[in-house]
């Protein structure tokens, strides 16, 4: 990025300082970009890198948490750069060149005064999305639908995304009509963003028994998700513990239910890629795998090693390093039937 330091600090001081005008002053049009936005971390060829000095030059606009059944599995941060929150304020979307960061994160929670509680643990997966208008790299499968998108491993933030309809679109599908972009959970966008809020909204509420801020310590009406495990020495329920927290973001173990990945009820004995209803990756279908003890911890272990290819193996590249949670996670798969 130092060859256009100067250039995007300057552009981010023209954000800056339309951010305080907001109050006082009004924008007659959309604040613009003074550089190439796709010069600092995209090449020619369209291959999109991490921004190397992340998170300097972006902001935080919003998050997400996504939630297991025994909490907050994993929480979404969002990030983009001043002068793209200017602009959607301005004109209620992303203009040519804008740019959003995600970093995905386990959660981890315990009991508090105000019941239970989660925040961020360590990175699971990194995306990036940059907005183009043009259809500059109409034969790079990770460019499409007015996107460049990419994931990053996050322990060396290499690109590891190999096609943005397999391994991006997919979770983007409800907010199509919204750019791609969930738009309405990231405040710092602005009013505009607002105009696909859900109808079903849910608004979320203390658990019953749980103390509100500021008053006596909360009641014992729910299981601790980091303790549960230790008090109960089940292994059935530590598994269950250990899989909401690393696995049911993605799969449940309701049959016939999917979401980013398929349903693992009943998956112990199964040959790999056969669960109905669940659209698999080309590798896994063609797969002659079968989900043996073994091959459960093995692919859990090194996502991207027993079948090449695989999705899982682009979406959480680094799997569960933890022998003990492995072995939790394997054990519930093999019992909870």
């Amino acid at each position: 990025m130092s060859r256009i330091g100067s250039r995007m600090a300057a552009g981010s001081i023209v954000a800056i300082a339309a951010l305080l005008c907001a109050g006082g002053c009004k924008q007659s049009e959309p604040v613009q970009a003074e550089l190439d936005p796709y010069s600092s971390f995209v090449s020619k060829a369209g291959d999109i890198g991490f921004p190397a000095n992340f998170p300097s030059g972006f902001v935080f606009i919003g998050s997400w948490a996504v939630t297991g059944a025994d909490g907050v599995a994993d929480i979404h941060s969002v990030y983009a750069r001043p002068i793209d929150v200017v602009n959607f304020n301005e004109t209620g979307r992303f203009l040519d060149g804008a740019v959003l960061v995600k970093e995905v994160t386990l959660a981890v929670g315990s009991k508090h005064t105000t019941g239970n509680a989660f925040w961020a643990n360590e990175t699971k997966t990194w995306f990036l999305m940059v907005k183009d208008s043009e259809g500059r790299f109409p034969s790079n499968p990770l460019w499409g639908d007015g996107w460049g998108w990419a994931e990053f491993d996050p322990a060396t933030k290499k690109q590891i995304s190999t096609n943005y309809q397999a391994d991006c679109k997919g979770c983007h599908v409800p907010a199509m009509q919204s750019d791609w972009v969930y738009s309405y959970a990231y405040p710092a966008l602005g009013p505009n963003a607002q105009a696909t809020v859900p109808k079903d909204i849910i608004v979320g509420e203390p658990e019953a028994g749980a103390a509100r801020h500021g008053g006596a310590v909360a009641q014992e009406t729910g299981s601790d998700v980091v303790g549960v495990a230790q008090e109960t020495g089940s292994d059935l329920v530590a598994g269950k513990v250990t899989f909401e927290i690393y696995c049911s973001s993605c799969h449940s173990m309701t049959p016939g239910e999917n979401g980013i990945g398929p349903s693992l009820a009943g998956v112990a004995g199964r040959k790999a890629g056969t669960s109905a209803g669940y659209a698999y990756s080309p590798a896994m279908s063609s797969s002659e795998v079968v989900w043996t003890a073994e091959n459960l911890a093995s692919h859990i272990e090194k996502p991207k090693e027993l079948i090449p290819g695989n999705r899982m193996g682009g979406l959480f590249p680094r799997g569960v390093q933890d022998a003990k949670k492995r072995g939790e996670i394997v054990a519930y798969l093999l019992e909870a039937r």
